[in-house]
């Protein structure tokens, strides 16, 4: 029984919360009516919600009513480990970007978003912003000759990249030479919109960096790598790019 009333009001509690996410204002007779309780019942629910940081305002007279104002956080929001690293990125670009319209608190969303999710993701999520590097905006006369990769394509070099694992790829030069090697995807760099991978190249036994829009084919192999200091990789270039 305690359980099942504790399940009633959890429930109730979180249809609350979208019906005044729902509207701008609330008649208290209305959010009676939704929830089919009490004018008592409601109020103690609002006042709960307010004690747990919830900016419940209520205003008195013809046309008042409940609303929920000014900033409140996104309730019960799971995010997938690569939609967490996913949309840190996306406003990671985006400030990169330095648009001057809508940008501004671009790094105070990203930092609170980072503070919001739990300590074991986070460590997670920490390690693998600091193998993707922004760097400046791609030349024109590069971009003139980029082509988007195909979504198959960029998902299995993804995969490959935050589990670490080996990935073979049929690549083709610049001058139009064409391969097939083994890398380890280490970290990936974005000149917009061009990404590259900085990787430790099987082949060659050094590290090389591939530009994504050049594989023309990538499969995951067995086998896992260890990550190497960036260094190693983009030496005298560290300067010029930042991690996210």
């Amino acid at each position: 029984m305690i359980n099942t009333s504790f399940e009633q009001r959890a429930e109730r509690r979180n249809r609350l919360i979208g019906l005044l996410r729902s509207e701008e204002y609330w008649k208290t007779s209305d959010l009676r009516e939704q929830l089919g309780v009490s004018q008592r019942t409601l109020m103690r629910e609002l006042a709960e919600l307010k004690k747990a940081g919830y900016p419940i305002e209520s205003d008195r007279g013809r046309g008042g009513g409940i609303r929920l104002n000014g900033r409140w956080g996104i309730d019960r929001l799971n995010l997938s480990h690569h939609e967490v690293i996913e949309l840190i990125l996306s406003l990671a670009i985006m400030e990169s970007l330095k648009s001057p319209l809508l940008t501004s608190n671009l790094k105070a969303i990203k930092q609170k978003l980072f503070q919001a999710f739990p300590q074991e993701q986070r460590s997670a999520v920490s390690n693998i912003r600091k193998r993707i590097m922004i760097g400046d905006n791609a030349a024109a006369n590069t971009v003139s000759r980029y082509t988007e990769p195909a979504q198959a394509l960029s998902e299995s070099i993804a995969e490959a990249f935050l589990q670490q694992r080996c990935l073979e790829i049929d690549y083709q030069s610049d001058s139009g030479e064409k391969t097939t090697r083994v890398i380890e995807a280490q970290y990936i760099l974005l000149n917009w919109p061009i990404w590259y991978i900085t990787a430790w190249d099987h082949l060659r036994s050094s590290s090389r960096m591939f530009r994504i829009d050049r594989i023309q084919n990538a499969r995951m192999i067995d086998g896992y790598f260890q990550l190497r200091p960036i260094e190693e990789f983009i030496g005298a270039y560290t300067p010029y790019y930042k991690s996210i």
